[in-house]
């Protein structure tokens, strides 16, 4: 696993300045007893000034050292824990927040990809101390030229980290659309293995390295499956008044679920032991037309677990407002791991409760009730609302 950023890359990109600052050491200086004669005074003060300057210094080594044994106590005591119930520092799967900004620039003479790690924001606290130690790992999908993962420093006891590192890969302009960049930050422990503080995935086809360099926020996400494969038929066919019918016909060249056996027990309905499963199975939805511009079907392919929950074969999202309400459609749609996209589901919940509100408004207008909706009487204005 590479560390930091290349000599080529640096080269090609200056790192921000850092900030020097100058710390002075004003000691105080200790009056000699004013009753003394003048000669004992200067060597007064002197004999003075060493003693406090050596107190200094083994007062400083001692706080030094019982800083360092309160650190180290601190991690072990961590780590204790974490052995003994391991959900104590490790939030839910979904507990998944913050942000990572990027700067990308293309060499298209040496055919690299340059990415600048400059910061994250607003991270989850991984720690008992309310704080992280986060660092960056960046690696390319697919990696065509084995380039590896890359990985910035850690930043001690921080939620907001500034790494202002600089990584490279080598990558074709040819490779560039069928890439994405995934970064992904963890929390570095002294003891034991790092937790994992989500990822964000940079879709290199949908941002241009022709113009400069590129900059941005990217959101922190859960892990995406990369393995995830195959593909999933369905047909949809829409029937007046509002009645859609989804059949889900057959899979196509599944994830294994199972490595031994090479097989996933598949299941809209079971079909054990299979990468090819079938099962013609229909469903059938109430859904008005008028809120096929909101809504969308999911498709979820699980693999039957005998012990624990069920694993993710990948999922399936189509739009209904691409449906052809006159002609019924049947095809094949790649599996991918979607879960990262759960905001289909809070789009058509906010569309949802938008119409709600807009029908009852539309309802206290007509019947004019209640009265304080319509209009109240203030110290003389009238306030009026709409």
């Amino acid at each position: 696993m590479g560390t930091g950023a290349s000599t080529a890359s640096r080269r090609q990109w200056t790192a921000a300045d850092e900030d020097n600052s100058t710390v002075e050491d004003a000691r105080p200086r200790t009056a000699a007893n004013a009753n003394l004669p003048a000669n004992d005074i200067s060597g007064m003060s002197k004999l003075v000034e060493a003693k406090n300057r050596f107190m200094k210094i083994k007062n400083k080594e001692k706080n030094t050292a019982c800083f360092q044994k309160q650190l180290d106590g601190t991690d072990i005591i961590k780590e204790l824990y974490k052995r003994m119930d391991p959900t104590v520092t490790q939030p839910d799967s979904g507990d998944i927040r913050g942000d990572v900004q990027l700067s990308l620039k293309y060499n298209h003479r040496q055919q690299l990809l340059l990415v600048k790690v400059i910061r994250a924001r607003d991270l989850v606290a991984r720690d008992l101390n309310g704080k992280s130690d986060p660092y960056a790992v960046l690696d390319l999908v697919p990696d065509v030229q084995n380039e590896g993962k890359k990985k910035t420093a850690y930043k001690a006891k921080t939620l907001n980290p500034v790494f202002n590192e600089i990584v490279s890969f080598q990558l074709e302009q040819s490779c560039i659309a069928e890439t994405k960049l995934r970064v992904a930050i963890w929390d570095h422990d002294f003891f034991g293995e790092d937790d994992f503080n989500g990822e964000g995935i940079v879709d290199l086809s949908k941002i241009s390295l022709n113009s400069g360099t590129y900059t941005d926020w990217f959101m922190l996400q859960l892990e995406t499956d990369f393995s995830i494969k195959g593909e999933l038929e369905v047909s949809l066919e829409y029937q007046e008044p509002e009645n859609l019918f989804v059949t889900v016909h057959k899979a196509y060249n599944i994830k294994a679920g199972n490595t031994l056996r090479n097989t996933s027990d598949a299941f809209v309905k079971v079909v054990s032991g299979s990468l090819d499963p079938e099962f013609e199975e229909t469903f059938e939805f109430q859904v008005p037309q008028e809120e096929f511009a909101s809504r969308v079907v999911l498709f979820h392919l699980l693999d039957k677990e005998l012990v624990g929950s069920n694993s993710s074969l990948g999922q399936v999202h189509i739009e209904l407002k691409n449906l052809d309400l006159d002609e019924p459609i049947r095809k094949c749609f790649p599996l991918a791991d979607l879960k990262n996209e759960s905001y289909k589901r809070s789009e058509w919940a906010q569309s949802a409760v938008a119409q709600e509100f807009r029908e009852a408004m539309y309802a206290h207008a007509l019947y004019r009730h209640p009265l304080f909706l319509r209009s109240m009487e203030t110290k003389g204005r009238k306030v009026t609302c709409t």
